[in-house]
């Protein structure tokens, strides 16, 4: 008998906390798709989380020119963000092998910087080309919002 009383307990809380708990989240993920930044997910790459926050801070047809040439020009820089990804990995593991290896470190990072550089190189004529595709307004929008995240002004998503 003690444990029926426990098991309808259990339903009478477990119910009603599932329900909250629902409810919750199609507020959570509703808040997201309302908010109009899109969503990334924590463990995205930097690159795919900074494109989705300069796409974030246009307006909807300011956004879409610019997210359509990223999308198209993507080939172009893809593989060099993955370069620099792991390049960026090879440095994080040279620094914490035991034991240290100075050279080990030097090098790695050198295969950094010229990951960074091929990079840059790959990744500046799009992203001309896609500012270009922006309105005035949206480019000094994506200034103001690039000085207000260094100063920590920015608001958080």
């Amino acid at each position: 008998m003690a444990q029926t009383q426990a098991a309808r307990g259990w339903r009478r809380i477990a119910l009603p906390a599932s329900i909250v708990l629902n409810i919750f989240f199609v507020a959570l993920i509703g808040g997201h798709l309302l908010h109009g930044r899109p969503a990334i997910a924590p463990y995205a790459n930097p690159l795919a989380r900074a494109l989705a926050n300069a796409e974030a801070s246009l307006s909807p047809s300011d956004a879409a020119a610019f997210r359509q040439v990223m999308q198209r020009d993507a080939p172009h820089f893809a593989d060099a963000a993955k370069q620099l990804a792991a390049s960026r990995r090879a440095v994080a593991q040279q620094i914490a092998a035991e034991p240290f290896n100075a050279d080990a470190v030097h090098q790695a990072l050198t295969r950094w910087q010229m990951a960074l550089n091929n990079f840059f190189d790959a990744f500046s004529k799009p992203l001309v080309d896609a500012l270009a595709k922006v309105s005035p307004d949206g480019r000094r929008r994506l200034i103001a919002e690039r000085q207000a995240v260094r100063s920590g002004t920015a608001p958080t998503p």
